[in-house]
Order: C-alpha cells, then sequence, then structure tokens
C-alpha cells in the first residue's frame, strides 16, 4: 500500500493477509504495531527514502554550469529539477573537474553524508540536507586551484542564485495565472516548502582532485578543500568568520575570505553554522508547522490507538533507547547501496586508468 509523502516521495508499506504492516524486506509483521515500533518503521522508511535520493543529483544526474555563461551574462535556467534541489541545503559544493573526479564525487558523496547524518534525529523532511554538488565548467585555470579559479566559482554562484531567485518570482506569477501549476501538487509544494537558504549564498567549499589519491569515503577525510565566503551575508544571523578554526587552516588563499582545510573541518565548520542559524531563527521550513502526515499514514497511526494526532518533526519519534542502534531502511541504503555505488565507481576508475 503506498502511502504518499509531500511533494514527490512516497513510503511503501507493505501488509500481509490480516492487514498487519510488513517489513518490506523481511515481509513479516511489525509485532503489534505498538506506538513506538510504528514510528520507527516510518522513520526509517523516511531514512531509506532520503538516503537513496539525495546522491542522484550529486553522482549520477549532475548539474554542470559553464563559467563561459556567466562572462557573457547568459547563464541558461537552472533545469527544474536542479533548482529543486539546491533548495534546504546549506552550502555547494564545486567540484572542479579533473582526472578522477568521477570518483571523487562517489567518495564525497559518502564522506560528506555520514559526517553530517544523525541517525533518527537528523532533519531531511523536503530535500534538506548539508550541500548540493556543482561541477563548474570551462574554468580557465581547470583543473587547478588559484584565486583565478576561486573568483570565476564565486561570479558563477552568484549568477546562480540570482537566476535561482528569477527563476522562483516567475514559478510563482505562472502559478496565479496558468492552470498546469494548479494540477502539479509538487510544484505547489515545492514553492511552500523549498528555500534558497541564506547560508547558502554565504558560503561554499571548492575541491578538486589535485590530491586526491583514489582514498576511499572511509580515510578520505584529510582531503584538502576550500572554504569560501562569497561575500553575501543578508539573512545570517551574523557574519561568517573563520575564527574558530584557525588552528585548523592548512593555508590562506585570500586571508578571512578563502582558506584550505581539510574536508572534515570544513564539514564540521558548515554544520556549526546551521546550528547557529537554526538557534537564531528556527528552522526552515519548520519541521513542525510545514509538514503533515498523508492520509493513508493518519491511518496507520490509528492501529496504535493513540489518541493523539500524529505529528512532526519525525527527527523525533524513536526513541533511542528502545532503539539505540541504527537499523532499517536508512541504514541498509547507506551500508549497503552506496557501499555497493562506491565499489563499482572504483572498479569504472580502473578500467578508464587501463584505457579500456
Amino acid at each position: 500500500m503506498l502511502l504518499s509523502m509531500r511533494h514527490g516521495t512516497s513510503l511503501l508499506l507493505p501488509r500481509n493477509n490480516d492487514g498487519k504492516l510488513c517489513d518490506p524486506d523481511t515481509r513479516q509483521p511489525i509485532t503489534g504495531t505498538t506506538r513506538d515500533e510504528l514510528l520507527w518503521f516510518l522513520r526509517t522508511e523516511y531514512e531509506g527514502q532520503h538516503r537513496a535520493n539525495i546522491p542522484y543529483s550529486a553522482t549520477t544526474y549532475t548539474y554542470r554550469p559553464s563559467v563561459r555563461d556567466v562572462v557573457a551574462n547568459d547563464l541558461p535556467d537552472i533545469p527544474l529539477y536542479h533548482w529543486i534541489d539546491a533548495c534546504n541545503k546549506s552550502v555547494p559544493v564545486y567540484i572542479i573537474p579533473g582526472r578522477r573526479w568521477l570518483l571523487l564525487r562517489v567518495v564525497l558523496h559518502n564522506y560528506i553524508y555520514r559526517r553530517w547524518f544523525r541517525p533518527y534525529r537528523s532533519e531531511i523532511d523536503h530535500g534538506r540536507f548539508i550541500c548540493k554538488f556543482i561541477y563548474p565548467h570551462n574554468l580557465p585555470d581547470e583543473p587547478t586551484t588559484s584565486m583565478v579559479t576561486i573568483r570565476d566559482i564565486i561570479s558563477l554562484d552568484q549568477a546562480f542564485c540570482n537566476k535561482f531567485q528569477a527563476q522562483r518570482r516567475i514559478y510563482a506569477e505562472e502559478r496565479c495565472s496558468d492552470t498546469r501549476w494548479v494540477e502539479s501538487d509538487y510544484i505547489e509544494g515545492c514553492l511552500n516548502h523549498h528555500i534558497l537558504q541564506p547560508l547558502f549564498q554565504a558560503l561554499l567549499i571548492v575541491v578538486s582532485d589535485e590530491k586526491y589519491n583514489k582514498e576511499t569515503s572511509e580515510n578520505v577525510s584529510n582531503l584538502p578543500v576550500y572554504l569560501v565566503r562569497t561575500g553575501v551575508e543578508e539573512g545570517l544571523s551574523a557574519p561568517i568568520s573563520f575564527e574558530s578554526i584557525s588552528a585548523k587552516i592548512i593555508s590562506h588563499l585570500k586571508p578571512g575570505r578563502v582558506v584550505q582545510v581539510t574536508v572534515e573541518t570544513a564539514i564540521d565548520f558548515v554544520k556549526g553554522l546551521e546550528a547557529r542559524e537554526a538557534a537564531a531563527f528556527g528552522l526552515r521550513p519548520d519541521p513542525v508547522v510545514d509538514w503533515a502526515p498523508p492520509g493513508q499514514m493518519i491511518e496507520d497511526w490509528k492501529l496504535t490507538r493513540e489518541t493523539e494526532p500524529l505529528v512532526g518533526p519525525n527527527s523525533q519519534w524513536v526513541n533511542i533507547e528502545k532503539y539505540p542502534k541504527w537499523t532499517g531502511s536508512g541504514e541498509r541504503n547507506d551500508s549497503g547501496l552506496m557501499a555497493r555505488f562506491e565499489e563499482q565507481a572504483f572498479r569504472l576508475e580502473a578500467m578508464r586508468e587501463a584505457g579500456m
């Protein structure tokens, strides 16, 4: 039986002949359908969808804008999928195409996801994640990373954000005037609950494969990357400063503006800024106000005989005393699906290097 989540994702809750909810892998009934069991099941299905969907834009259907279009002041419209995917992310990660970038993008995605994600507790509704991968094309110094390269990427990032906002205005106008928008719950939901976060416009990470030596996601934490302040800080609770990580800076490409750190330091720094902004303003979209259970989920909730309504955030659903170990669909996709995907990326890289 299909449980439709809001805005394009879904939960599959199979049932046996007695109408009891079943685990999708074992097909065994969720015993007794207690409150804690159902909440664990629903949350882990959300996690499974998130873990399977997030890597798609980072490693498969990539966004590859050209710096030449920015120079010509003619950046094409952002494809709708990537327009939506930029929403509710904290920072863009610009990966400079190089000799091993196809492998690096898979490894880096797996590393970043595991560094950011907290089982059962991360806010993951409406595509929320720490970053979006972008692959800039036609950089003059490609694949090296110089201040010229950084300036081009900052210009590309600003053009991207401006184009995003321009398209948002167009989408909102069309929603009011064109019946096809009225009929599209997906687009409607994206306009209501998908936001280009202020932090996304203020900071970016630049990665190249110059010093990447085919480390796996388990040992890539020391890869050097660049943290870059764009100079756009409207909507932030305070300016961004690298002072808190001064002892971890490898080099200063431009002091106070562009610094080289390890990818571990960069991701932890962004996580700290996420927490700072959430403490100041709360999360947008709000995981309580902007979430509503689909109709079938409400029916499943009634099986627990609870009198209180099912409410968000789903990051608080799981009783971690009863479920101290991460299990379920999200864990299976991470340790199985994404691990196999990384293994395949290494095999393909070996074939490329062998000239096959």
